[in-house]
């Protein structure tokens, strides 16, 4: 079995990495602003709201099926060429938001983007995860860089819809969205043969190990219960309309928050080992969900966002640091569990709110996110590699 570097030879260059993070910040950009256009221009786009929320959902969804069947493209095809041909299917299904209308083409639309997302996702982790020495730092800044195209989105994006309306503006962002082919463009060229082992088996549901299990908590309270119930639990001490503008600031400072928490884990994991930072990350986050729950909102929420960026950066280096081999599957595999959980994080919840109230939720997520903790740590492969 060999290292990614030695099958696809992947460069160690910090260029490299600015490349590759530099194309999926850029083809994230129409996605960024449909989530902003499409809620409150729904008859515009041919579709009702109901179809709103399926359709935002949808990528995600494509997502959780297909990271394994992308890791293996790119492990044959080598990750500049998937780059490449992911920033083009990025190109076009952002186009085919202005193009289109109506629920089946849209759906089209964002599948197509769900594998583009995938993929340049993929890419970005595997060129971070390159030189094993600095994998902490190299998915720090990948995961900063990344935040860049979403901003941009959500402020300029915005303004722009508002001048040339909210379908056109989405011929602008698949143009800007072309500079990501020119960066994908710019990444080493080297293919190498097809792995034969047998970790290479196709899997559209990968058994998870316990960095995975602890990834899907993440996503399941972060990206899916928090994200649902914190306007839910803003709205209970102010009016809706200022709940709503609270929750929107706060998503907004969490793309902040992560800008700087990522790189800076990533570089205190490369100096300290990825371990210790791995472990006061996740014991934050468990606090995070425990002061939510005994009802201190706001300090609770940036104990959320903070622990959230840094888990971001520090467990798939940690993924990485861990792999035996080449490191595209077991980040798939770890990227399809944290999907699965904030996927089916909303999920429940629409359900188990019936009985109990989000305190109460975050209260069990801290509790379950603990214990996942500690089989992680408990773990011989974790004692191992300290």
């Amino acid at each position: 079995m060999t290292d990614l570097s030695d099958h696809d030879g992947a460069d160690k260059s910090w260029r490299s990495l600015w490349f590759s993070s530099g194309a999926l910040s850029l083809a994230i950009i129409g996605d960024a602003l449909l989530y902003v256009v499409l809620p409150v221009n729904a008859d515009l786009f041919g579709v009702s709201l109901a179809w709103v929320g399926i359709l935002l959902a949808a990528n995600r969804i494509v997502r959780t099926f297909t990271y394994g069947l992308l890791a293996v493209l790119g492990e044959r095809i080598g990750i500049k060429n998937l780059c490449v041909l992911a920033t083009i299917t990025a190109i076009i299904s952002t186009a085919l938001y202005a193009l289109v209308d109506g629920w089946a083409a849209l759906l089209a639309a964002r599948i197509l983007w769900g594998l583009s997302y995938g993929a340049l996702l993929l890419v970005a982790l595997g060129y971070a995860a390159a030189d094993r020495a600095r994998t902490g730092s190299r998915v720090g800044v990948s995961r900063a860089i990344e935040q860049v195209g979403p901003l941009l989105a959500l402020t300029l994006g915005a303004w722009l819809a508002g001048i040339v309306g909210p379908r056109d503006v989405f011929f602008y962002m698949a143009l800007a969205t072309c500079v990501a082919t020119l960066f994908a463009l710019q990444l080493p060229r080297r293919v190498a043969h097809v792995p034969t082992s047998k970790t290479n088996r196709l899997r559209l549901f990968p058994k998870p190990d316990r960095l995975d299990v602890l990834i899907f908590w993440m996503g399941f309270g972060v990206d899916g219960v928090f994200t649902m119930t914190v306007t839910i639990m803003l709205a209970e001490h102010m009016a809706l309309e200022v709940a709503m503008l609270a929750g929107g600031f706060l998503f907004s400072g969490r793309r902040v928050a992560e800008m700087v928490a990522a790189p800076l884990s990533g570089a205190i994991a490369d100096r300290f080992g990825v371990h210790k930072p791995l472990i006061l990350a996740s014991l934050l986050l468990v606090a995070g969900f425990a002061i939510v729950g005994f009802g201190w909102l706001y300090v609770g929420a940036a104990a959320i966002v903070v622990s959230r960026g840094a888990l971001g950066t520090l467990i798939p280096a940690a993924v990485a640091l861990f792999a035996k081999g080449p490191v595209l599957q077991p980040l798939a595999r770890n990227q399809t569990w944290r999907d699965v959980g904030a996927a089916a994080g909303p999920l429940s919840t629409g359900f188990v709110l019936a009985w109990t109230t989000p305190e109460i939720l975050h209260l069990f997520l801290a509790i379950i996110f603990l214990v996942s903790l500690l089989w992680l740590v408990a773990s011989t492969t974790w004692r191992q590699l300290q």
